[in-house]
Parts: structure tokens; sequence; C-alpha cells
């Protein structure tokens, strides 16, 4: 295939990661803004403040950037990814925890910054409740959902069939749902679509 008839956006991550190891820094730009939300889902509930959420994301992807040469499948970047993710969600947990013991806060300090909410309650429900779908099935509803990706966007870029594609999403669509129904909360509306292709 051409690739100057390719569009970034249906590239395989294979092949982009191919790119970056040969020297091509910018390439790995489309695979942070592929996967940012996909790792800010699987960070945010175990951190559980946006601000600090959003410093790991980027720590994860200089760190996979840093380890791109340890990646043996190049077509596995995004699982990969996301398991990276889990572990410095987990270590930036502990310590957040180890300075709040050292060091907690005073009232002054509470009142000088309130909470700002950069999330939806509805956003931050659901990114809740992706975090416990298995890895692959996190990956393909983080793309599909957050970042608006469609079914065949999706199996370009993960190297699936659309037919596994949509299967993930029709599964992971019924565990979310059936999350939120034991949650007793409203089926958020941006998820009521079905997982057909969109493009």
């Amino acid at each position: 295939m051409d690739q100057a008839t390719t569009s970034p956006d249906v590239r395989q991550d294979s092949e982009i990661v191919d790119r970056v190891r040969r020297g091509d820094v910018q390439a790995y730009g489309a695979l942070v803004e592929r996967y940012e939300w996909a790792v800010l889902a699987a960070v945010l509930p175990v951190v559980r403040d946006v601000h600090a959420a959003q410093d790991v994301v980027q720590d994860v992807f200089v760190r996979c950037y840093t380890q791109l040469g340890s990646l043996r499948d190049a077509s596995r970047f995004g699982p990969w990814l996301l398991r990276a993710a889990g572990r410095e969600a987990v270590r930036a947990s502990r310590r957040a925890r180890r300075m709040r013991i050292v060091s907690p806060p005073n009232d002054a300090d509470v009142a000088a910054e309130p909470e700002e909410p950069l999330l939806s309650d509805e956003r931050e429900q659901l990114l809740r409740c992706v975090q416990s779908l298995p890895a692959h099935e996190r990956l393909a509803v983080s793309m599909r959902y957050f970042q608006g990706c469609g079914v065949h966007e999706i199996a370009h870029s993960t190297g699936l069939g659309i037919g596994t594609v949509t299967k993930q999403l029709s599964r992971a669509l019924s565990r979310l749902r059936d999350q939120l129904k034991r949650e007793s909360k409203s089926w958020p509306s941006t998820m009521k679509s079905n997982a057909s292709p969109a493009r």
C-alpha cells in the first residue's frame, strides 16, 4: 500500500511503531493521539484525581517511548501500553498516599484549592466502568466512544478483523450495561448507539 495515500489515522500500530524505531520521532504523536483516552480510562479510576491522572498519562507515553525497543510484537502496542499505564497508575497512587501521610493538608490549603471537575459526572462514571473491562475490550471501547473511532479504524489500528472488533464491542457494552444497572445509575446517552461501524 502506498504510504503517501495512507492516512495516519488508519495505519496499523505496527507500522507506526516501526517508523518510530527507524527514527521518525514525529510518528509517535499518532500513537499518543490514538490512545490518550484509553490510557486516561485506565489511569483515572486508580489515581482518582483528574489533574494527577493527566500527569500520569504523560509519564506513561514518555516511559513507553523510551522502552519501545523492548516491545517484541509491534502490533500489540495498545495492550502493552495499557499494562504500562496500569502499573504507572498504581505507583502514582502509592506515591500520593505516602505524601498525604507525610504532609496532611490543612484547612487553609483545602479552602484555597477547590475541586474543579474537568470531566462530567457521566464521563467519570463511564471511565470507572470501562476500567473493569478486560484489556482488549477496554481498548476497543475507549477508541470507539472516547475518541470517536469507527470499527474499521479500530480494526486497522489493532490488527484485528472487523468481526472480532464488533464482537469485542458488543460484549463490552453488555458488561458495561450490567455494571451500570448494578450501580442503579442511568445509562450514558453516548453509549446507547450499537457497535456497528460508524465510518
